[in-house]
């Protein structure tokens, strides 16, 4: 965590003095389909490998991406109708761009960027404009001299087209919102209206970055609840880079806001779900354990309802009988065999489906409910009188102990 905190604050405050045009923020309103890509791009703060540290909207670009090593300057574009030709992109983006790289290259940071034109839609199929878009640095000569004219050296040419990169056929302002949510269900297999919940969230948070505004209540509620296991990713007020970075703070969509937004992840462990509950979370153990193993809504609500219906009788039972606390533990030992049995299916069923495998919560609680006869062969003493509910209201109470993680390891 603290090799982040040193990335972050080295990089953001390489950052923050690039000079940088703030018509940007006045014209947001008209660019909604940005909100939205820098939603789809702050998820890659997420990414197991080279993972982003934060975003920066509205600051010498409509975003900025900023890794460990490196720096992303992508300006986005919509198009009402028709596709892309070179010279479209040189009129309307790449001129952008060429300022950004001349303010990187004034400030050094040049060297570790790339500079990325985003445009809604296709590009035109003739040969020199799908020739520009795949290789920037193999352009001809009318292209570099539309370039040049944007004010860019000529020494500096090659360099700029070797940093240049096109991303076209970008969903379309209708789309843009399926597309999104899609990308969301891919990391979190939950219900659509879940997935529509989390989506509001982040798309108010990244509004409130491209206008350089407060965060809304309801946002920064979930960052304070957050921050305690969190920590901070940002530099905070009295620290020696917090005063550098004060003029971009409210454009930054960091990593750790994004985690405070969001539900946890598959590979997310029991220790941070726990440091979660620890920072004040309403949800409970189990509730977390299973939204990570994508169980739905209806599922963990009813395990939660079985694992209270079941707590009463496991209290009556350590009240009232001298062993029970034995006997409890032998029925805990056949219980979880069986689960992490039935985990297992699971799993090997999932190198057929991965769906199964992004819902495994979802698959073994129907397999186990499924089985009633097996869950009350469990309970040799009959400790809860063999009832099939009330066993599983125990397995719930093994979950909430952190002795099972419905076929996520912990």
């Amino acid at each position: 965590m603290e090799v982040a905190r040193t990335a972050i604050d080295s990089q953001l405050t390489a950052l923050v003095g690039v000079a940088t045009e703030p018509s940007g923020l006045s014209t947001f309103a008209r660019y909604r389909w940005q909100a939205k890509q820098a939603v789809r791009l702050w998820l890659t703060c997420l990414s197991e490998r080279d993972p982003a540290l934060c975003l920066v909207c509205e600051h010498v670009e409509d975003v900025v991406v900023v890794s460990k090593e490196r720096f992303r300057f992508i300006q986005l574009k919509t198009r009402d109708r028709g596709s892309w030709s070179a010279a479209a992109m040189c009129d309307r983006g790449l001129d952008s761009l060429v300022r950004s790289y001349s303010a990187a290259r004034t400030h050094g940071i040049h060297e570790r960027s790339t500079f990325e034109l985003w445009v809604e839609g296709p590009l035109s199929d003739n040969k020199v404009t799908t020739g520009f878009a795949a290789a920037p640095a193999t352009a001809g000569p009318e292209i570099r001299r539309k370039i040049v004219a944007h004010g860019l050296g000529r020494g500096q040419l090659a360099d700029f087209l070797a940093r240049l990169e096109i991303h076209a056929g970008q969903p379309s302002t209708a789309h843009i919102d399926a597309k999104a949510i899609r990308e969301l269900g891919a990391l979190w297999p939950l219900a659509q209206v879940e997935l529509e919940q989390i989506y509001g969230r982040l798309l108010d948070a990244a509004e409130a970055a491209q206008a350089g505004e407060q965060m809304p209540g309801a946002i920064q509620g979930h960052l304070a609840a957050a921050a305690d296991h969190l920590g901070h990713d940002l530099p905070q007020p009295g620290e020696p880079s917090a005063g550098l970075i004060e003029p971009i703070r409210e454009q930054i969509l960091s990593h750790h806001m994004l985690l405070s937004l969001t539900p946890p992840l598959r590979r997310e462990s029991d220790h941070s779900l726990l440091q979660r509950i620890k920072a004040g979370t309403t949800a409970s153990l189990l509730e977390l354990k299973l939204i990570r193993a994508g169980a739905s809504p209806e599922t963990i609500a009813q395990a939660q309802n079985l694992r209270t219906t079941m707590e009463l009788r496991r209290q009556l039972q350590l009240a009232s009988v001298d062993s029970a606390v034995d006997r409890l533990d032998q029925l805990a030992q056949r219980m979880l065999t069986m689960a992490e049995a039935t985990s297992r299916r699971i799993s090997m069923a999932a190198a057929a489906s991965p769906v199964l495998g992004m819902r495994s919560g979802e698959a073994i609680v129907a397999e186990l409910m499924s089985r009633p006869s097996d869950l009350a062969q469990c309970d040799r003493d009959d400790l809860f009188d063999r009832d099939a509910e009330q066993l599983f209201g125990y397995l719930c109470h093994l979950s909430d102990e952190c002795r099972f993680g419905w076929g996520v390891a912990g």
